[in-house]
């Protein structure tokens, strides 16, 4: 049987590149591989173009990446109802859980400002609800970068839990319940082994150390941020 290779006429024609078109093929590969091994180079092959082709929409990988962090926060609804505090407690939780659900996307923004259409949306919003919530504007200031580190800390330890989940093969051994009870167990059996008398203050506290699931966690780490935020006499400067 005679095979004829396919022909530029007879190959499906390829989809036409875009900046757009760049950033989800990006996102798409983060989500896949994760944010150290999405390469110009994975992100051409998945577009089924060469690495110089990206560097027409984007000047360097960061920029794409800083790119595709910014598209993994586009369905990030603001709230709209309740108080200022709940509104604001409410963003944060939204933009970690968005983040998180892009593998460790948020890597691109741990060591940068995040200045994208959709980061300066939630930006504008959190810093307009500090004010409504009577926070100094320097505080604002300083306290929306905190926030944002908030943010990606969570976000990535969210995603890595994901990524754990993701890898047990046994349904029954992914639950959340299982790999909590795991996890608090692998914990509490170092801290079992510990002698009291060189590490007297984890042992007085061992039961509480691991009390707490991460939901309950995060919500108060939110909180005592919000807390300290509205303590806050003279501003920083």
């Amino acid at each position: 049987m005679l095979v004829v290779a396919a022909s530029p006429r007879t190959r499906p024609a390829k989809s036409a590149l875009s900046r757009e078109a760049v950033v989800a093929a990006a996102l798409a590969v983060v989500d896949e591989v994760g944010f150290e091994a999405a390469s110009m180079r994975r992100v051409a092959a998945a577009l089924d173009t060469g690495p110089a082709s990206l560097y027409v929409y984007v000047a360097d990988r960061r920029e794409l990446m800083e790119a595709a962090q910014d598209l993994a926060l586009a369905e990030v609804e603001l709230p709209v109802a309740g108080g200022w505090r709940e509104r604001l407690e409410t963003l944060v939780a939204r933009t970690v859980a968005e983040l998180a659900r892009h593998n460790d996307i948020a890597q691109a923004a741990v060591a940068d400002v995040p200045l994208g259409p959709h980061a300066l949306r939630i930006h504008e919003e959190l810093l307009r609800l500090l004010r409504e919530g009577g926070i100094p504007d320097a505080a604002c200031a300083w306290a929306v970068d905190f926030l944002g580190q908030y943010v990606s800390a969570v976000a990535l330890e969210q995603a890595a839990w994901h990524r754990a989940q993701r890898a047990i093969a046994d349904p029954e051994k992914a639950t959340v319940e299982a790999m909590g009870a795991d996890f608090v167990a692998r914990i509490d059996g170092v801290y079992a082994g510990l002698d009291a008398a060189e590490f007297p203050t984890i042992v007085a506290l061992r039961p509480l150390l691991t009390a707490g699931g991460g939901d309950e966690r995060d919500a108060w780490k939110l909180r005592v941020i919000v807390d300290g935020l509205l303590a806050q006499g003279p501003t920083p400067g």
